[in-house]
């Protein structure tokens, strides 16, 4: 009997010989039960792992990616598309690491951040793009310090409708991101 068997069944006990609940909690207890069979039976069959490659989470389409930069970026051109180069996770496919652009492939409501990381005495100013539309910005700005770096974070909650697009572009020029895993871009389906 596995300990997470034992621990249900401890717990259940208590709670259906309390005399303070048993009369009152006979409906409530008889489905806590078949919750916690129903749990320790998902967990015994997975032996505890989640099946993270599905592509679908009780009926709903999984999509999400995560991509960084492995390269510095520097005198970028102003309105130029950052690209996060080194694709992470892909679930769904929106992400093109090519063009650096994520096109939704269903409609739903979405949750953006991104990260950049800039030198000392430089700055990196992007702004998150909706079909070409300025979302939010982002500016880390090293301008002030002598050694060093500084990031900056900015995220985004957004409706989309399938084939939409989001992407990350510059804002201004002088522009200088440091890569080497420490700049990136992820979204992901709610």
């Amino acid at each position: 009997m596995s300990l997470l068997r034992v621990i249900a069944l401890y717990v259940l006990g208590f709670i259906l010989l309390s005399p303070v609940t048993a009369h009152k909690a006979c409906c409530k207890n008889a489905n806590l039960w078949k919750s916690i069979q129903y749990q320790l039976k998902l967990v015994e069959t997975t032996e505890g792992r989640c099946d993270c490659d599905t592509k679908e989470l009780h009926g709903h389409k999984m999509v999400g990616f995560l991509a960084k930069s492995l390269k510095d970026k520097k005198n970028v051109n102003s309105g130029s598309t950052v690209i996060f180069d080194k694709v992470v996770t892909n679930t769904g496919s929106g992400y093109d690491a090519s063009t650096g652009q994520f096109v939704a492939p269903y409609e739903g409501l979405y949750y953006f951040t991104w990260t950049t990381l800039t030198y000392y005495s430089k700055y990196f100013s992007t702004q998150l793009m909706h079909n070409g539309n300025i979302i939010a910005a982002n500016f880390p700005d090293g301008r002030g310090i002598s050694s060093g770096h500084v990031s900056a974070t900015q995220s985004v909650l957004l409706h989309l409708a399938a084939k939409d697009k989001v992407c990350i572009k510059t804002n201004g020029t002088g522009h200088h991101m440091y890569g080497n895993k420490w700049s990136t871009f992820s979204g992901f389906k709610i």
